[in-house]
């Protein structure tokens, strides 16, 4: 039930956000190389000036992105509820039973730190995934080029979103704790197992930390 709910409203969501950020910033990058602009952005700003500007301004859109897709979401649910009938009431009851079930596991006690490190942890991820398409972009000198170097991201992506719907199956592995750890794939997989209880709150502070390390040194 918990993996049911988790994965199409935060994982399945947050992972195609990440491609977007990467497709953005690269197609960005490479746009200003092919059309020259890039000479008279670098003539006017420092280089490190233009390029944090980008990864700041894209990231917010990111964001703005994925909250306006959860406030869509529970519109269209609200509006449901208002004018629809028939199927609405079995919805309404499912709902009901889920939020009955996870009561019963204790999950939503968790929900005050769940919350708070799920959304710091994606946060970061949004910018270390940036700043690595970002340093790429810089390698290429046109938009098919990027394409083909980008592939190692997109594959880093899918390997945490793949473990994350495969984390019930390693309950209790020290393998899968590790994994937890490692930076862009910890975004995806850490929160899967902490609703489930398979790492801890200390766990996601590593991973966290890990992250921050990695952004730093990029």
């Amino acid at each position: 039930t918990v993996m049911a709910i988790v994965f199409p409203t935060i994982i399945l969501p947050f992972c195609m956000l990440i491609m977007l950020l990467v497709q953005m910033i690269g197609g960005e990058i490479n746009e200003e190389k092919t059309t020259k602009s890039m000479e008279v952005i670098i003539s006017n700003v420092p280089a490190k000036v233009h390029f944090f500007s980008k990864v700041l301004s894209n990231n917010l859109f990111i964001i703005t992105q994925a909250v306006l897709l959860f406030v869509y979401g529970a519109l269209g649910f609200l509006i449901r509820n208002i004018i629809g009938t028939g199927i609405n009431s079995d919805i309404s009851n499912e709902i009901s039973n889920t939020l009955s079930s996870l009561a019963n596991s204790g999950i939503l006690d968790k929900l005050y730190y769940l919350i708070p490190v799920t959304i710091i942890l994606m946060i970061l991820s949004f910018v270390a995934y940036s700043l690595i398409a970002g340093i790429l972009a810089s390698m290429t000198v046109n938009t098919e080029d990027y394409q083909h170097i980008q592939t190692p991201i997109m594959i880093i992506c899918f390997i945490g979103y793949y473990l994350s719907i495969m984390a019930s199956m390693f309950n209790g592995s020290i393998f899968i704790r590790i994994l937890s750890y490692v930076p862009l794939i910890s975004c995806l997989l850490s929160p899967a197992l902490l609703v489930i209880g398979q790492i801890t709150i200390f766990d996601v502070i590593i991973s966290v930390s890990l992250l921050l390390l990695l952004i730093f040194v990029l």
